[in-house]
C-alpha cells in the first residue's frame, strides 16, 4: 500500500465564483505555456475570470463571455507545431453554447449551438492522433428521451463532421481517451445510470460499464492506465450518485469490483500520481474520509460538501488539491497534500 496522506486546508480564495449546477469541471486550472498557474472559473454575471493563483491576482475577465450561465471549462495545450503552442479553453453555457477561447490573446475561436433541444451538460476537446486534428464533442441532456440527440463531432471551423452511433443517453460526463497500443480514440460517457464507451472511428457503441440494473447517475470518470508495459489492463473508474465507485476492465467492459464512499451523490474524482484517487459529493456532514483500497492498489481521499476537485503542483506548497463548495456562491479552496 501507497504511504498514508492527508490534506490541510491552506487558504481560500476567487469568492466570486458563481455556479449554477452541482456538477464536476465547474472550474478549470493549469500551467499556460508562459508558465502562469491558472484558475478559470465563470461568474454569476456570465464572465470568465482568469485567476493567478500564485500571485492571487485577476489576469483577465472575459464580460459577458456568454448569454447565460457558464455550467463547465475543459483545458487543452494545442500544438500545432513544435514551436507553436496554444493554451484554449473550452466554455459550456446552460443555454446549449459551446465557445472556445485562445488564452495568449484572449480571443473567441470556436462558437456553436450544437443542439436546439434539450440541454449540453458537458463537452470536451478530443485529438484525433490518427489525421492530427483536434475536434471538439457536444453531449446532449434531456429528461425527455424524446429529445435526445446524439453525440456529434466538431472541427474548430464549427462544421460538425459526425454524429455517434447509439448515442442517445442522458449524458452527465463526457470525456476521450487515446489507447497508444491499440492507437485508437475512444469516448466515453457518464449517463443517467449507466457509462458507455465509443470507438471513434469505427463509430460504434464500445461497452456498456453498467453492472446491473442502475437506477442512479454516473457523475464522472477516469481511466486508470498504470503500466501497460507490464500487460496490466486499463481500468475505467467511475462515481455515482449513491456514494460507489466502480471498476471496469476497459477494454474487455467485464466488472472488477466497487467501494462504497459514502451514502451521498459523488461529483467528482481526480487521480494523484496513480496512487491515490480524490473524491468530492454531497453529504450532511463536512468530514473528510479516508479509505485504503487493496484491490486497486491506492488511497482514496473524499472530501465531503464539495462538486469539483483538481490537482495542481503549487511552487510554495507542492502537490495540493482545489476543490469548490457545494452552491452558487463559494470560494475556491485549496488544500496542501501531506504524506
Amino acid at each position: 500500500m501507497n504511504d498514508i496522506i492527508n490534506i490541510e486546508l491552506i487558504e481560500e480564495f476567487a469568492k466570486d465564483i458563481y455556479c449554477l449546477l452541482d456538477k464536476d469541471n465547474v472550474f478549470t486550472t493549469f500551467y499556460s505555456v508562459n508558465g502562469i498557474l491558472f484558475l478559470v472559473y465563470p461568474t454569476k454575471y456570465f464572465s470568465i475570470i482568469f485567476y493567478d493563483i500564485i500571485n492571487q491576482i485577476k489576469i483577465v475577465e472575459i464580460k459577458n463571455a456568454h448569454k447565460s450561465y457558464i455550467i463547465e471549462f475543459r483545458h487543452h495545450l494545442y500544438k500545432r507545431k513544435i514551436n507553436d503552442k496554444r493554451d484554449l479553453i473550452l466554455s459550456v453555457s446552460e443555454d446549449n453554447n459551446i465557445k472556445i477561447w485562445d488564452v495568449n490573446n484572449i480571443e473567441c475561436i470556436f462558437n456553436i449551438f450544437p443542439y436546439t433541444k434539450g440541454q449540453i451538460n458537458s463537452s470536451c476537446f478530443l485529438y484525433d492522433n490518427n489525421k492530427n486534428e483536434l475536434l471538439i464533442i457536444s453531449s446532449n441532456f434531456s429528461e425527455n428521451t424524446s429529445d435526445l440527440e446524439s453525440i456529434k463531432i466538431f472541427n474548430l471551423k464549427g462544421e460538425e463532421i459526425k454524429k455517434i452511433n447509439d448515442s442517445k443517453y442522458i449524458t452527465i460526463y463526457i470525456d476521450s481517451f487515446y489507447d497508444n497500443k491499440y492507437q485508437k480514440n475512444y469516448i466515453i460517457t457518464a449517463n443517467k445510470f449507466s457509462v458507455i464507451s465509443y470507438d471513434y472511428e469505427e463509430n460504434k457503441l464500445y461497452h456498456n460499464y453498467t453492472k446491473e440494473i442502475f437506477l442512479y447517475d454516473c457523475t464522472s470518470l477516469i481511466i486508470y492506465n498504470k503500466d501497460r508495459s507490464k500487460n496490466e489492463i486499463i481500468k475505467i473508474i467511475y462515481s455515482t450518485g449513491n456514494g460507489f465507485i466502480r471498476i471496469f476492465d476497459f477494454h474487455l467492459g467485464i466488472f472488477l469490483y466497487e467501494i462504497k464512499i459514502n451514502k451521498g451523490y459523488i461529483f467528482s474524482i481526480c487521480l494523484l500520481d496513480e496512487k491515490y484517487l480524490f473524491s468530492c459529493g454531497k453529504s450532511f456532514n463536512r468530514e473528510i474520509n479516508k479509505i485504503n483500497d487493496e484491490n486497486l492498489d491506492m488511497q482514496i481521499i473524499h472530501i465531503n460538501g464539495e462538486i469539483t476537485v483538481k490537482i495542481i503542483n503549487h511552487p510554495i506548497y507542492g502537490q495540493c488539491i482545489l476543490t469548490k463548495n457545494l452552491g452558487g456562491y463559494n470560494p475556491i479552496k485549496l488544500w496542501k497534500i501531506k504524506k
